[in-house]
C-alpha cells in the first residue's frame, strides 16, 4: 500500500437518502417460571428485524465521487486535511482508491449520508478506518463485484479516559450496510464493525476479524441476508448489549454465517430471533475445550430474555452451553446440530420445542430448564449426565474443571422434596435420549400425553432412566425407558395409560430385542435398547390389562423408530415369562412376579426418586 495518498474529489449532485416506514418489533414477554405458556415475538412483514426501504438502497446516481488515491481537492460536502477525509453534509458519496488515513462522517444531526464503497482500501494505524461521528443515519453500500478493506491499528490516539471510538468501522449513529460486493474488516484494536445505535445489514459479503466483537449494534442488530465469516479472539462474533427496555434485540432473518469466536457466538442482551439462516459456530476449542476460564462465557447462541428460532440450520460446537437463555427458549422449526462442553439447550425459565430437528451430539446435560414443554419435532441427544432435566443445582461435574452451577429460582427444590415449579411436559414428536445420568429428570412433575419417548439410560448405579420428585402422569403416547435397577422408577398411579416396569434377572446386552405379545400372539411392542440395561419401562396405547408373553431376541418385521417397533411381528425370539398386568401401573420381574416400583424414597407405587 502507498504511504501517502492525496485525494481527488469530483463534484456531483448531492442525493439525499429518504426514509420510509419502519417495521415495528414487539418484544417477547417474560414468562412465569411455573408455567410453560410462552409468548412469542410476532414478525412484521415476514421479518423479525427492523428494516427501512433505504436499507436496501444501492443507487449511486448523482453521487459525489471521491477518489482516495489522487491529488487533494475539496468539494461541497467534503473537506480534506492531511490524510483525513471528512464528509460534512448529507448526500451520496462514491468512494474509490486507497488511503493511509481516515474517512470521517460529520454531517448535521438531521442529515442522512449514503457511502458507496467501490474498491476502497483504508488503513488507519491510530484509529478507525471509517469514523461516523454524526448524522441522522449512514447507509453504506458495497458496490457489485468490489473488494473493500478497512483496517485499524493496535493502539488508538484517544483523549485521556476515553474508550471510544473502538472499531475499524465505527458509528455513533444508526448504521446500515448493503450491496453485493465484499467488505474485509480487521479490528486490531477492539471491535470490527460497531454502531452505538442500530446496526442493520441487508446484503453483502463480510469477512471480519476482530480482537473483541466482530459485529456489534448497541441498541439492536438486524440482519436480512448476506454471507459472514467472523473471527474473534476475546469477544463475541455478533452482539447487541443494551439492556434497556425495547433495546438489545438481535434479529437474523437470513444469511450464511461461519463463526469462530473467542467468547460467545451470537449474543443478545434481550431477545435473539432467528429464521431462514445457515449458522455455524465454534466457541473457544469447542466442546473439547480442555480448561475454559469459568469467569468467561463461551456459549453458541445466548440471550438475556429469550431465544426464538423458527427455521434455518444451526450448528454449534461450544465450550459452554450451545443454546442459552436467562429466561426462555422457543424452537418452532429449524435443524440443529449441537455439541457442548455443558448444556445442549438451556433456559432458566421455559424451554418450548414445537417442531424442528435437533441433534445434540455431545453435552453434559441435553435439555435443561425449569419447565420443559416438548410438543413436537424430532430430538436425539447424548448427555454425560442428565438427558432432560427440569431442576436446579449444579450443572457441571466439578471434577472436570468446567462450568459451575446454573441458578434456578423458586420452589423448595433439592433432595427428595417435590418442586411444583419444575416440570417436563411431553405432548408430541419424537424424543430420543442417551444419558449416563438420569434420562428424564424433574425436581417436580412429568406429564406425557402423546409422542414417542425413548430413553437409553444409565449403565451404572446412582441414576435412573426416569427420575422425578413429584408425579409422572402418563395419559398417551409411547414410552420405552431402559436403565439400571438401582434408581429405577415407573410412572405414577395418577396415570391413565397402562405402563409396565420389567426387572430382568440379569443385565441385558444392548440391541437385545425385547417384545410383549398379547394372548392372541400379536406383538404389542418391541424395543431394542442402544445400551445395556436391566430395567425397562414400556407403555403404548395398545397395552392394556391382561396376560402377555415376554420374549427376548429375534427380529421384528415392522419399522424401527429408534429401537421401538409399534407394528410388525416379532419372530425367532425366546420366551422369558408370562406377565399378568392387572393394574394401570405394573411393576414385575421377567418371570411375572411383583417387584418394587422405585428404587429410592419418593414416588408412587413404592419408594421413589431423588
Amino acid at each position: 500500500m502507498k504511504k501517502n495518498f492525496p485525494v481527488l474529489l469530483f463534484s456531483g449532485l448531492l442525493l439525499s437518502a429518504c426514509a420510509s416506514g419502519t417495521a415495528t418489533q414487539s418484544s417477547t414477554a417474560k414468562s412465569s417460571q411455573k408455567t410453560a405458556t410462552v409468548k412469542t415475538t410476532k414478525k412484521t412483514s415476514g421479518y423479525y428485524g427492523k428494516y427501512e426501504s433505504e436499507d436496501s438502497d444501492e443507487s449511486s446516481t448523482d453521487a459525489v465521487k471521491v477518489d482516495l488515491s489522487e491529488n487533494t481537492q475539496e468539494a461541497e460536502g467534503v473537506s480534506v486535511k492531511d490524510q483525513t477525509v471528512t464528509i460534512t453534509k448529507g448526500g451520496t458519496y462514491l468512494l474509490t482508491g486507497e488511503l493511509a488515513g481516515q474517512v470521517i462522517v460529520k454531517a448535521a444531526k438531521t442529515e442522512k449520508v449514503h457511502l458507496i464503497l467501490n474498491g476502497v482500501t483504508i488503513e488507519n494505524k491510530s484509529g478507525p478506518a471509517i469514523d461516523i461521528e454524526q448524522a441522522e443515519k449512514v447507509t453504506m453500500t458495497l458496490q457489485k463485484d468490489s473488494l473493500n478493506t478497512l483496517t485499524d491499528g493496535t493502539d488508538y490516539s484517544l483523549a485521556d479516559n476515553a474508550t471510544e471510538p473502538d472499531a475499524a468501522l465505527y458509528s455513533k449513529e444508526d448504521l446500515s450496510l448493503n450491496g453485493s460486493g465484499k467488505l474485509v474488516v480487521t479490528g486490531n484494536y477492539s471491535n470490527g464493525i460497531r454502531s452505538k445505535d442500530d446496526l442493520v445489514i441487508s446484503s453483502g459479503e463480510y469477512e471480519v476479524t476482530a480482537k473483541n466483537n466482530a459485529l456489534k449494534g448497541k441498541d439492536s442488530v438486524s440482519i436480512k441476508s448476506g454471507t459472514f465469516t467472523l473471527k474473534t479472539t476475546e469477544g463475541d462474533a455478533v452482539q447487541s448489549d443494551n439492556t434497556a427496555s425495547g433495546k438489545g434485540t438481535l434479529a437474523i432473518d437470513g444469511g450464511t454465517f461461519t463463526i469462530t469466536s473467542g467468547r460467545d457466538g451470537i449474543q443478545a442482551a434481550t431477545d435473539l430471533l432467528i429464521q431462514n439462516a445457515k449458522i455455524t459456530i465454534k466457541t473457544a476449542d469447542g466442546a473439547a475445550t480442555a480448561d475454559p476460564d469459568k469467569n468467561e462465557s463461551y456459549k453458541g447462541l445466548k440471550a438475556g430474555n429469550s431465544i426464538q428460532v423458527s427455521s434455518g440450520t444451526v450448528a454449534v460446537d461450544s465450550a459452554d452451553d450451545a443454546v442459552h437463555s436467562d429466561q426462555d427458549v422457543i424452537i418452532s422449526g429449524g435443524t440443529f446440530t449441537l455439541s457442548s462442553g455443558d448444556d445442549g439447550i438451556h433456559a432458566d425459565q421455559n424451554l418450548t420445542i414445537k417442531n424442528g430437528k435437533i441433534t445434540i451430539e455431545k453435552s453434559y446435560e441435553g435439555l435443561e430448564a425449569s419447565v420443559i414443554d416438548y410438543q413436537g419435532g424430532t430430538t436425539r441427544l447424548t448427555a454425560s449426565d442428565d438427558g432432560v432435566n427440569a431442576g436446579g443445582g449444579s450443572d457441571t461435574d466439578q471434577s472436570s474443571g468446567k462450568f459451575g452451577a446454573d441458578s434456578f429460582g423458586g420452589g423448595p427444590g433439592g433432595g427428595d422434596q417435590a418442586d411444583s415449579s419444575k416440570q417436563v411436559k411431553l405432548s408430541g414428536g419424537i424424543l430420543v435420549v442417551d444419558a449416563e445420568g438420569d434420562g428424564l429428570d424433574s425436581n417436580g412433575n412429568i406429564e406425557m400425553s402423546d409422542g414417542v419417548v425413548v430413553v437409553n439410560g444409565p449403565t451404572r448405579g446412582g441414576n435412573g432412566a426416569l427420575d422425578y420428585n413429584g408425579t409422572f402422569t402418563l395419559t398417551g403416547g409411547t414410552l420405552a425407558a431402559a436403565g439400571t435397577t438401582d434408581m429405577a422408577q415407573n410412572v405414577s398411579d395418577t396415570s391413565t395409560q397402562t405402563a409396565v416396569k420389567i426387572t430382568f434377572d440379569q443385565q441385558q446386552a444392548k440391541d437385545t430385542l425385547i417384545s410383549l405379545k398379547n394372548e392372541s400372539g400379536d406383538t404389542v411392542i418391541s424395543f431394542a435398547a442402544a445400551k445395556a440395561f436391566q430395567s425397562l419401562v414400556l407403555s403404548t396405547p395398545a397395552l392394556k390389562s391382561g396376560n402377555y408373553t415376554l420374549t427376548s431376541g429375534g427380529t421384528n418385521s415392522g419399522t424401527d423408530e429408534s429401537g421401538v417397533y409399534l407394528a410388525g411381528k416379532a419372530s425367532g425370539d425366546t420366551t422369558l415369562g408370562t406377565l399378568k398386568i392387572s393394574s394401570t401401573v405394573a411393576n414385575l420381574t421377567q418371570s411375572g412376579e411383583a417387584s418394587s416400583g422405585q428404587g429410592t424414597p419418593g414416588g408412587a407405587g413404592g419408594p421413589g426418586g431423588k
